[in-house]
């Protein structure tokens, strides 16, 4: 005979869930880049249903709740878009960061969406017009990429962005050369999403903070 988790179970696995991606989020702040992998990984757990498994989120009947969307509208013209990213700018390289605090005032003060609306927007194209939403990058991360598996066949979009730098965002440095931003897009947009998930479920589960 199975034993059926109580809401109080779902609770404290919601509890553990959070802390680890808090966790998470500090090592990837604190410079360890490929913690976005385990990151993307919590962020399923929480969030994804599939035809075998459901999110913890719809275990605790809470999907119906308002998502932080602070990412930038797709302008629908042909140049790449990385509505979650800046680029920040040392002595020797560029590197791809998540907005976090940092971005424009006017994304922090519009309208949550829905979960499906949220999980769907297109977040990030490249310049072969390859589309990424919240959805697909979570998932390639933890699914293909070595979140929770990794799988020696990457989709060819995926694969234009991760491995031959699609965005193609750069700089030309003092001799002339063009360099590519050194950091990965698709994990600093993981952090992202968790930045933006942190904060909903804070609005929902105050005392899990």
């Amino acid at each position: 005979m199975s034993y059926e988790l109580t809401n109080e179970d779902l609770m404290g696995y919601l509890r553990e869930q959070i802390n680890f991606l808090k966790s998470s989020c500090q090592s990837y702040d604190n410079g360890f880049e490929s913690e976005a992998k385990r990151i993307a990984v919590i962020i399923r757990v929480l969030l994804h249903d599939s035809e075998r498994s459901k999110s913890l989120l719809t275990l605790l009947r809470k999907k119906n709740i308002k998502f932080y969307d602070f990412s930038w509208d797709d302008n629908q013209n042909i140049s790449p878009f990385a509505g979650m990213l800046m680029i920040r700018m040392t002595t020797k390289e560029r590197e791809f960061v998540p907005f976090l605090e940092m971005g424009r005032p006017e994304l922090y003060t519009r309208p949550k969406l829905d979960f499906e609306t949220w999980w769907h927007k297109i977040v990030v194209k490249d310049y072969k017009n390859n589309q990424f939403s919240r959805k697909s990058l979570v998932l390639a991360v933890s699914n293909k990429d070595g979140g929770a598996h990794v799988d020696v066949k990457l989709n060819n979009e995926y694969a234009a962005l991760t491995k031959k730098h699609s965005l193609g965002f750069g700089f030309i440095s003092d001799n002339g050369e063009f360099h590519e931003v050194s950091t990965k897009p698709e994990l600093a947009c993981i952090r992202q999403i968790a930045f933006e998930l942190l904060k909903t479920l804070k609005d929902e589960f105050p005392s899990e903070f």
